[in-house]
């Protein structure tokens, strides 16, 4: 009985020391980035830091489009930034892709995203 609440005790410390440690997967780093969070100091790589600022970046320029698109007049400096966004989100997607960070898109996808 002793040695079963010892193993029970062990595995449980194990478990939540492993719930604690974050993920340092570069694909995590993209996400946490896209998604405005901070990346955590234990993931020191250099792959996951560099996926870290794309996805920062990526979901800085997509939060400012979405701004602009709100705007129920917009001046011309500001529909030409949505112009310039516009090209810039789509190349920073394709850099993701080619990272490996975002899935793919399929040739079907691609096709019916462009503009007539």
């Amino acid at each position: 009985m002793t040695r079963r609440v010892i193993i029970s005790s062990l595995l449980t410390l194990f478990i939540a020391g492993c719930a604690s440690r974050p993920d340092c997967n570069p694909i995590s780093g993209f996400e946490l980035g896209r998604s405005g969070q901070a990346a955590p100091s234990a993931c020191s790589a250099l792959d996951y830091g560099e996926a870290w600022r794309l996805g920062r970046n990526l979901g800085a320029l997509e939060s400012e489009l979405q701004n602009l698109q709100r705007l129920s007049a917009p001046n011309v400096a500001e529909q030409q930034r949505m112009r310039v966004l516009q090209r810039e989100i789509p190349e920073l997607e394709t850099l993701a892709r080619l990272n490996n960070l975002l899935p793919q898109q399929t040739d079907l996808e691609s096709f019916g995203n462009q503009n007539p």
